[in-house]
């Protein structure tokens, strides 16, 4: 065999690897994240998707809104959804947040008080046995409002 045979060979090795190694990084990221951060098992690669019914459709948030005369849970609306979807899949502060600062700006928008700001994230579970569907609470972040613009941690 030739050096330049020998060599293309070697090369050819490490690329057939390449795409293995990728999926093994992914998958060890996405079980991370689905056990330290609340990711959903069918996101970040798809990983726990034949092991688990806990999908993004399983999973939802509830926002309140506080200021002095006002106390209340509102809707997550269509300029929400995408930021509450997100948050709802992976229930980690920065995802939390940016829910946060959009509902806050939506708020201000259409001239509401907001002082307080919380989300709970929430995910449907069924039974082994009876298959019985039941809800748990996720995650709870609060997120208090500056009276300047729209400022989460």
């Amino acid at each position: 065999m030739t050096d330049a045979a020998a060599g293309s060979d070697s090369q050819g090795g490490w690329r057939a690897l390449l795409p293995v190694s990728l999926r093994i990084v992914v998958a060890c990221t996405q079980v991370t994240l689905a056990l330290t951060a609340g990711l959903t098992p069918w996101k970040g690669g798809g990983f726990g998707m034949f092991s688990t019914t806990d999908s993004g459709e399983r999973r939802y948030v509830r926002i309140f809104v506080s200021a002095v005369d006002r106390s209340e849970e509102i809707t997550v609306s269509p300029s929400l959804s995408d930021a509450a979807s997100r948050a709802a899949v992976l229930p980690r502060d920065a995802e939390l947040s940016r829910l946060a600062r959009r509902v806050v700006e939506r708020e201000r928008r259409h001239e509401r008080p907001v002082e307080m700001v919380r989300i709970e994230t929430w995910r449907i579970e069924y039974a082994r046995d009876t298959l019985a569907a039941t809800t748990h609470l996720t995650r709870e972040f609060v997120c208090r409002v500056d009276p300047a613009p729209a400022s989460c941690p």
